[in-house]
C-alpha cells in the first residue's frame, strides 16, 4: 500500500493537508474522509481503517480542515459551512487524480459536514458512509455548550466547548443550518454506524437519520459501542462491513 502526503486549496485560497492511500493500482473510486470536531487526518479510527480499505480497491483520501493545525488554521476559527468549502476542495482534489466515482465518509461533525455537501447532489458521489452522525446538530453544539440565547452572545466574543474556546460566530452558523433539509435532499446510499452506548451524540440521531432519508439507508449498531468506536472489536466490524459495502451493489456500484 501506498501512502502519498498531497495539498490542496480550498475557495479561499488556504492550503489543506492531506494523506492518500493506495493500492498503486490507479482505481478511479475514492472514500473520501471527514474528521470528527477535536480530530485530524490522522486520528486513530482512519489510520487503522484506511489501509484495508484501500486493499479492497479504493483509494482513501484523508484531510484536516482549515481550522486543524495540520492546515495551519486555528480551531477557534471552526465553521461548519468552511468545512463543506473544505470537503468540496477535498473532492476536486479527487477528480484532478482521476477519480469519478466517491464514497463520502464522515465521523461525528464530519458526518454532518458529509451530509451537507452531500445535499448538494454531486453527480460524481455514490454512496456516503456516516459514523455517529449528529443529524440534531443545533442541541448537540448549542444546548451542549449551555447556551440558552444566542443573541446573548458577544458578537465578537468566544464560547467554550468541553473547555476549547471557540469563536460565537461558530454558534449563530449552528442556529442557521438546516439539518433537517439536508437530510432530507440525500438521494444516494447511506451506510451508518452508531454506537449504542454514545452519550456524545445519542443513538436517537440514527433513527432520525433513517427517518428523513429518501434512498436506501443500512444502519448498524453497535449495541455497547461509544462515541469513538475505536475498540478493535467496533474497527473490525466497521472495516468488514465497509469492504462489503464498497464491493456490493448496495453502495451504486461496487469498486
Amino acid at each position: 500500500m501506498l501512502i502519498e502526503e498531497i495539498h490542496f486549496t480550498n475557495s479561499a485560497g488556504r492550503r489543506l493537508s492531506g494523506k492518500l492511500y493506495g493500492s498503486g493500482t490507479g482505481s478511479d473510486t475514492a472514500v473520501i474522509f471527514s474528521h470528527g470536531l477535536f480530530s485530524n487526518k490522522d486520528g486513530y479510527k482512519i489510520t487503522r481503517l484506511a489501509p484495508d480499505l484501500a486493499a479492497a480497491g479504493a483509494s482513501v483520501l484523508a484531510f484536516d480542515f482549515s481550522y486543524a493545525a495540520g492546515s495551519g488554521g486555528d480551531i477557534s476559527d471552526l465553521s461548519v459551512l468552511q468545512e463543506v468549502d473544505d470537503l468540496a476542495a477535498a473532492v476536486g482534489f479527487a477528480k484532478t487524480r482521476g477519480v469519478s466515482n466517491i464514497h463520502l465518509m464522515g465521523s461525528s461533525m464530519g458526518a454532518a459536514v458529509t451530509l451537507l455537501y452531500a445535499a448538494r447532489n454531486d453527480k460524481s458521489v455514490r454512496s456516503l458512509i456516516l459514523i455517529a452522525t449528529p443529524v440534531d446538530l443545533r442541541t448537540l453544539m448549542i444546548s451542549g455548550a449551555g447556551i440558552n440565547d444566542i443573541s446573548s452572545l458577544p458578537e465578537n466574543g468566544l464560547t467554550s466547548i468541553d473547555g476549547i474556546p471557540i469563536r460565537n460566530a461558530f454558534f449563530r452558523e449552528i442556529e442557521r443550518i438546516d439539518m433537517t433539509a439536508a437530510v432530507s435532499a440525500i438521494r444516494v446510499p447511506v451506510l451508518a454506524f452508531h454506537g449504542g452506548r454514545d452519550s456524545v451524540v445519542e443513538p436517537r440521531n440514527a433513527e432520525l437519520l433513517e427517518e428523513l432519508l429518501v434512498p436506501f439507508v443500512k444502519t448498524v449498531i453497535i449495541d455497547d459501542g461509544d462515541h469513538n468506536l475505536t475498540r478493535d472489536i467496533d474497527l473490525s466490524l466497521m472495516k468488514e462491513t465497509i469492504q462489503e459495502w464498497l464491493t456490493g451493489d448496495d453502495a451504486g456500484g461496487g469498486v
